[in-house]
């Protein structure tokens, strides 16, 4: 685990410096002009998720065009973390197509990568990538995300996690449980 996310869990978890917790969740974050300008010319549209609230992260889900050739039908998205406890973020692309076996269990086939399946992905990826990495935050890669933090002891009542915490629950989630709903 990087030194980062070693510092920012002892920071709130194990020191449990709660008001600047809270100040942190309270920010709220703003895409670039290049970004945004690079949605609008792309037609791609935005989900945010937790936008306005008071929670450790912000979460956007870019929803692309879909592509058609044929029969052949595939929906791109890509999803963005940012934490507001630690300047760190995570990108992932997601893609889904219908499933046309007729012995097929589920009617779509999905998936998700840190690679991106198509170039728009891998533009707004360079946008999105440039532009944190400026601010000086890391990029989290799938492997740290999913890695467990160890040691760390909740109240029986804080249960959503399961046993194990990882960086993901500590750096994107309200694991506390403290954030007003």
């Amino acid at each position: 685990m990087n030194d980062l996310i070693t510092k920012t869990i002892d920071k709130y978890y194990r020191k449990k410096d709660l008001s600047e917790y809270l100040s942190k969740c309270q920010k709220v974050f703003f895409l670039p002009e290049e970004v945004e300008d690079f949605i609008e010319n792309n037609n791609i549209s935005i989900t945010e998720l937790n936008n306005g609230e008071i929670w450790p992260s912000s979460s956007l889900i870019f929803e692309y065009e879909k592509y058609v050739k044929g029969e052949f039908e595939v929906i791109y998205n890509s999803r963005l973390m940012i934490s507001k406890i630690a300047p760190v973020f995570y990108l992932h692309h997601e893609f889904e197509v219908v499933n046309k076996d007729v012995n097929g269990i589920n009617p779509t086939l999905d998936g998700f990568d840190t690679q991106p399946y198509n170039y728009i992905q891998a533009e707004l990826e360079l946008l999105v990538k440039n532009y944190f990495i400026e601010k000086e935050f890391t990029q989290l890669s799938f492997r740290e995300m999913n890695e467990v933090v160890s040691e760390l002891e909740f109240s029986k009542e804080i249960t959503f996690f399961g046993s194990q915490v990882t960086v993901e629950h500590a750096l994107f989630f309200d694991i506390l449980d403290i954030c007003p709903e």
